[in-house]
């Protein structure tokens, strides 16, 4: 059979050419060709219609030829006043046919068409109008697959679901997949793009393999010879694209990297306003699977950025991997912004059309995974045509493709992001945990120790103080063992504990953020838990020597002793004194006694009464000083750790608690944000 874009070729108008592009008269009548600086590299005019019969194998009607550019000739010039329309300053009325009511059977896609061929009749299959249902034994499809349309999306509300994915992307870009990070930037910024160029245009790509017939489905859509097709591949080596309403078309069309000499436009007095397709930018995509990777490149690029994508097959490459594997698969969410179109239809016989029809949404459903609509056509016959244009026209009218395909892209990105989170999704420090850092840091830090060590510095000073000087001097009398081993050192070590910072134990610091750090992220997926242990031990280089320095901090000056101290002192050594004056006193009446009984006995009683007086009163001064020394210590020992605690649990909250809390806070941000990125139905 012959191939029928080669049959296309044939007919294909002198005029379709680049360099052949006609030139285009100027405002004096003269013709001039079109400059680099024109938007647009054609103005098409629609030629007059002319009596032709449609023919189809389903009694449709059968779109001719499209109609060449044709040169205005000089005794077409319009009047001077036309050519001096303020809105109309390149004279594109001139140019342009109008879309007069003619016969529908003169007509492709709602243009003039000229003499149509005319194409033997086939007999037809009935189509099966039934929809499948569970009950029925074989899936019967329907001549346009039954579809799900989008949950309506409003602009703002995408937008919004833009704000959340980049809010996703990050609080993860250091921790999640890159892949997925990247794609996510990616959308960011192609949806920023798209959204900040024209909302009135609907960029729909023909998008296929070699021979699968977009070039002659491109050129039937538009009713022109636009791209060119033949029986060599590839054919179409850049994508072309006709517009159907300029104003604003520019800027999108270079951001999807059309050409200017590709851009083709319908533009007419009429088509300005009133045409059906008003809105419309339809590309003609190189193929996919081209052996130019340059090709292929721009294929890609393009079939990531369209707004309606429309997958022409071939009846004979309709089941290719690369399409099913490749693109589609990769798009299972896309159904609702996807049309795959089975062209060359006329290949094929009528009563296997069905057969074939099942077997292509078999593979879509079960190998790609999508659910498009589904339209057969043929460039050669016309069939389908008609329903194609009339899917256009309901697409163009609603303008919601281009948000469509964005909310799409959106819901596959954003479903990568459901394994790192969960909708309304909480997390938190427990009291108890809280409770038991501090506890813990504190044992980490010696604060006990600490505050013992300060009760016996202060008791041993308190002793020398105010302790009865008799009974020291005693025991210095007394061999010390630990001197006598040369280690006196040690008494000096423990008199001076408590008087100094102390270092935290780092090991036991790191085991104490690590609990808590499990008690409140060890049930949430990865890696939060890991960032939540990772977000506790940001200060943890410096912490041990903050806790020591705190914990210092709280330790009495030991250098300045008690003022009562001095006072007791000066009153012990006067009872020392007087305990010296009274044993001279009982000495001397002693030996006096001895010696001639001079001394009488009642001064003995009194000498031997202030002796042992000055005894008794000192040693009780003494007792009852320690006593209040111990007292005092025992109130220090209980300030240190006290305010220790406390020092210490500031800093636990400062450096340890509120990070820690500052990520199990950006875990609930991203549950938050990962609930209005999602669709309301995956909620």
């Amino acid at each position: 059979m012959a191939d029928p874009e080669a049959e296309h070729s044939k007919g294909a108008s002198p005029h379709s050419g680049g360099a052949d592009a006609p030139p285009r008269p100027d405002q004096d009548g003269e013709p001039r060709p079109y400059g680099p600086s024109d938007g647009f590299r054609y103005r098409v005019p629609v030629a007059p219609a002319s009596d032709g019969a449609l023919a189809s194998r389903a009694g449709q009607a059968t779109p001719a030829r499209g109609t060449p550019v044709v040169t205005v000739e000089a005794d077409e010039e319009p009047p001077a006043e036309e050519r001096t329309d303020p809105d109309d300053p390149d004279n594109l009325a001139g140019w342009v046919g109008s879309l007069a009511a003619v016969e529908e059977g003169e007509m492709i896609a709602g243009r003039r068409t000229g003499p149509l061929p005319t194409v033997p009749a086939q007999p037809a299959a009935e189509p099966d109008d039934s929809a499948w249902s569970p009950d029925d034994e074989e899936y019967q499809p329907t001549r346009r697959d039954l579809w799900q349309p989008r949950p309506t999306t409003s602009r703002e509300e995408l937008i919004s679901k833009l704000d959340a994915l980049a809010v996703l992307v990050e609080l993860g870009r250091d921790h999640f997949d890159p892949d997925l990070v990247e794609r996510a930037r990616g959308l960011l910024k192609h949806a920023g793009a798209r959204l900040r160029l024209s909302a009135d245009h609907t960029v729909v790509a023909l998008a296929g393999g070699t021979g699968s017939g977009k070039s002659s489905l491109f050129n039937a859509l538009c009713g022109l010879e636009l791209s060119r097709v033949g029986v060599t591949r590839p054919t179409t080596t850049a994508a072309h694209a006709c517009v159907w309403g300029v104003e604003g078309a520019d800027n999108l069309l270079g951001w999807l990297g059309v050409p200017p000499r590709y851009r083709h436009a319908r533009v007419s007095e009429l088509d300005r306003d009133d045409s059906d397709l008003n809105g419309l930018i339809l590309l003609d995509l190189p193929d996919h699977d081209s052996v130019r990777a340059v090709q292929t490149a721009e294929s890609d690029h393009l079939i990531r950025t369209a707004d309606l994508l429309i997958w022409v097959l071939d009846p004979q490459k309709y089941a290719d991997a690369a399409v099913h594997h490749r693109y589609l698969a990769e798009m299972s969410g896309h159904g609702a912004v996807m049309v795959a179109v089975l062209n060359q239809i006329d290949r094929i016989d009528p009563e296997e059309t069905e057969e074939l029809l099942t077997d292509l949404r078999r593979l879509l459903e079960d190998e790609s995974g999508v659910h498009p609509r589904l339209l057969t056509t043929s460039a050669v016959t016309g069939e389908g045509l008609r329903e194609l244009r009339q899917l256009l026209v309901e697409t163009v009218a609603d303008r919601r493709a281009a948000i469509d395909r964005l909310a799409a892209d959106l819901d596959q990105v954003v479903a990568g992001f459901e394994v790192y989170g969960e909708p309304d999704g909480t997390a938190e420090l427990p009291p108890p945990a809280r409770a038991a850092l501090v506890d813990r840091l504190a044992e980490a830090s010696g604060v006990e120790a600490i505050a013992d060590a300060v009760e016996t510095a202060h008791e041993r000073r308190g002793a020398r103080a105010v302790g009865w000087p008799l009974a020291r001097w005693v025991r210095r009398l007394r061999r010390d063992p630990l001197r006598a081993a040369q280690l006196g050192f040690l008494t000096e070590e423990v008199a001076g504990t408590g008087t100094g910072p102390m270092g935290a134990q780092h090991a036991e610091i790191a085991t104490a953020i690590a609990a808590a750090a499990d008690a409140s992220a060890a049930s949430l997926p990865d890696p939060w838990p890991q960032r939540v242990r990772a977000a506790g031990r940001t200060h943890l280089d410096t912490l041990p020597e903050e806790l020591g320095a705190a914990v210092a901090g709280t330790l009495p000056d030991e250098s300045v002793a008690p003022s009562w101290w001095g006072a007791v002192r000066v009153v012990q050594y006067l009872l020392v004194a007087l305990t010296g004056v009274g044993l001279v006193w009982l000495g001397a009446l002693l030996v006096g006694w001895i010696g001639g009984g001079l001394a009488e006995p009642p001064l003995l009683f009194l000498a031997a009464a202030l002796t042992a007086g000055s005894l008794l009163l000192g040693w009780l001064t003494g007792v009852g000083c320690r006593n209040l020394v111990t007292v005092e210590a025992a109130r220090r020992r209980e300030y240190v750790e006290t305010h220790g605690t406390e020092q210490v649990k500031r800093i636990a909250v400062e450096r340890v608690v509120a990070p820690l809390e500052a990520e199990l806070r950006n875990y609930e941000r991203y549950c938050q944000a990962l609930k209005e990125a999602q669709p309301a139905r995956r909620r």
